[in-house]
């Protein structure tokens, strides 16, 4: 169904601006499942991350990953089966159901990012994410290697502990463990080969505990592992700050860093950025291993480091954004600003940009530049929060937008550089509402009554797009999609009834009921399309609830039952029979296509080798894809 929106034009300061036309392609909201611990399950506020691949798995198609805090914390991964049709492929499993593991219980809120890569060199894709908890580290899970296989493992292949030890180019600390160990609630790393030596390294900042402590960090693996196997590898910091990124580069937390290559001698540099009014530094990477740090003698600001908003204390909260709008040869970092200590300074953007032959290690107001006044605004046009985003021309125009996230009634909303003129320079920028969210998404409805004067008050609830993705064709329909996660949505609407109390001075609760918010979105998808009205469409999310293994008929039975099963997609299946030993008793189906509805498979009672088999109970295992299902039949003579 067709749905126009009323976009509502905000006033705008030193910039222009202009609300462009998108439709949004998907809208996924979650079914509650009692299943397995591995089925796609989305039952809490928590999906703060999402992550596009661009093909782990050799199948040809995109991978799209998401974070979700329920059950101590698990990555889920999804894929394009069609137009605004996505099923699901993997979820890492359960940490707390790992005895014996090093990996601990899980924790908490974790994971938070999620990035790709291949660390160890193999030419397997990876999934790489942080978890905290009882002996948490990073977690690799590596592709088995099977061309569409989708499985990347129940345990990780690699784990990067939290007391990962230093290199041997640290003299004294070599092979020491790094001091406070790994900040694993991290809101940003990388996976990127960020020296050039050919090997991927996972480059993060680390905030603990006071600041005695906080590093950034790039860690790269010494030798390879195997799927679900770590073997002998090991891995190692090649590279760090030294724990002097709080004393010596502008104070306050580690909280990101960005390899960018920022005067364009092909070489990365390494943005970091501490939560301490806007701060910002950069070290310089000039071959394998080596990494340069801004001097140490005499630091001061705007020299070493440049705090970009002095004596307000700002963050970009989940980290910046790497682009290179004007398409020259050296790359930029934008900075959305979190809320701080001024009003009129919420959700503005800044950018650090060099010119070829700059002194990248010489931070400035020079180079440290606030662009874009308020970037999420309110209904009302006040300022408020953006948070990290990505890049990308959205509405196709050749230009290429910074694009970030935040509260209705700007969800999405993109900062245009015009095509010329300085990067540093506000006027040479377009601010574009791509997406305003949707207002009618409410956390409390009340219905009051004052002396036979009935209102409704009503507060929203539809919370703010987190860490949206990569714009990428994940459908395969020739436009571009974003998947936008969503946190703090209210998972139920409060209905009250109220009265107004003349002796309080106050309205009364007399009676209220909640139901479950109809809009608990776990994440939508903005997809380019041709100029024209804000269309919404639901998304089809096909999880593993969605095949269905029926009770066998009859039951006990003898001698031979009937299975039915219902496939929701065209499906390579395998079916076997299993006595309660897990003994292989008979093949009735052997990855054999089958086509997406009902289906049904008859077990005449014999095993393998044609010999009937005797009275007990047995296990039927139905696979299709990385989905398992089972059931016991009994067999009565």
């Amino acid at each position: 169904m067709k749905r126009t929106l009323t976009l509502i034009v905000l006033s705008v300061v030193a910039m222009p601006y202009i609300f462009a036309q998108v439709h949004v392609g998907a809208k996924f909201i979650p079914k509650k499942t009692t299943t397995s611990p591995d089925s796609a399950y989305f039952g809490d506020i928590g999906v703060r991350g999402s992550w596009v691949a661009p093909d782990l798995d050799n199948d040809g198609k995109p991978e799209i990953f998401v974070t979700d805090y329920t059950k101590t914390g698990r990555v889920h991964a999804f894929q394009a089966v069609g137009n605004d049709t996505l099923e699901w492929i993997w979820s890492s499993p359960r940490l707390d159901l790992e005895p014996g593991l090093p990996y601990g219980a899980g924790g908490a809120s974790t994971p938070r990012t999620i990035r790709h890569g291949d660390m160890d060199g193999d030419g397997k894709g990876e999934i790489i994410f942080p978890r905290g908890g009882i002996g948490g580290g990073i977690l690799i899970f590596e592709w088995d290697g099977v061309n569409g296989s989708h499985k990347f493992g129940m345990k990780p292949s690699a784990f990067i502990p939290a007391t990962v030890p230093y290199g041997p180019n640290f003299g004294a600390l070599a092979g020491t463990a790094n001091e406070g160990g790994l900040q694993l609630t991290v809101e940003h790393f990388e996976a990127d080969d960020v020296d050039g030596d050919g090997v991927q390294e996972l480059v993060l900042p680390k905030n603990l505990g006071g600041s005695i402590n906080d590093d950034f960090l790039s860690i790269s693996a010494v030798g390879t592992w195997e799927f679900e196997d770590q073997g002998f590898a090991s891995f190692q910091i090649e590279g760090s700050t030294g724990r002097l990124a709080s004393s010596k580069f502008g104070g306050g937390s580690p909280y990101a860093i960005h390899p960018a290559d920022l005067d364009g001698d092909g070489k990365k540099e390494l943005v970091c950025h501490n939560w301490n009014f806007l701060d910002y530094w950069v070290i310089k990477v000039t071959g394998t291993d080596s990494y340069v740090l801004p001097d140490t003698a005499n630091t001061t600001n705007g020299n070493q480091f440049f705090q970009m908003t002095p004596g307000l204390d700002y963050v970009a909260l989940f980290g910046g954004i790497v682009a290179n709008l004007d398409k020259d040869n050296n790359t930029e970092v934008y900075f959305p600003l979190y809320s701080g200590l001024d009003t009129l300074m919420d959700g503005a953007l800044f950018v650090v940009d060099y010119n070829n032959a700059d002194n990248v290690q010489l931070a400035s107001a020079a180079h440290g530049v606030k662009i874009a006044d308020g970037v999420s605004r309110t209904s009302s046009g006040a300022f408020m929060s953006s948070f990290t985003g990505v890049v990308a021309d959205l509405d196709g125009n050749g230009k290429q937008e910074i694009l970030v996230g935040s509260s209705y009634p700007s969800n999405v909303v993109g900062i245009e550089y015009n095509g010329s003129g300085s990067l540093r320079d506000p006027a040479n920028y377009t601010r574009k509402v791509f997406y305003t969210g949707e207002k009618d998404t409410y956390g409390t409805i009340n219905y009051r009554d004052s002396a036979g004067v009935k209102d409704t008050t009503k507060a929203t609830g539809e919370g703010f797009v987190s860490k949206m993705s990569k714009p990428v064709d994940i459908d395969g329909d020739g436009k571009i999609e974003i998947i936008l996660p969503y946190q703090s949505l209210v998972d139920s609407v409060t209905y009250n009834w109220q009265h107004y109390d003349n002796s309080t001075g106050e309205f009364v609760t007399d009676s209220s009921k909640k139901t479950d918010n109809p809009k608990k979105w776990a994440f939508r998808s903005l997809e380019r399309d041709v100029a024209g009205s804000v269309i919404g469409r639901n998304l089809t999310v096909i999880t593993p609830d969605d095949y269905q293994l029926n009770q066998n008929y009859p039951n006990p039975f003898n001698p031979a039952t009937t299975i039915n099963f219902v496939l929701p997609l065209d499906k390579k299946v395998s079916a076997k029979v299993y006595d309660m030993l897990g003994k292989e008793i008979r093949t009735l189906i052997a990855n054999e296509d089958y086509a997406k509805g009902p289906h049904n498979v008859v077990w005449n009672g014999k095993d393998n080798n044609g010999r009937q088999v005797s009275s007990g109970t047995y296990i039927f295992r139905m696979t299709a894809g990385n989905v398992e299902k089972s059931m016991k039949m009994m067999m009565l003579k």
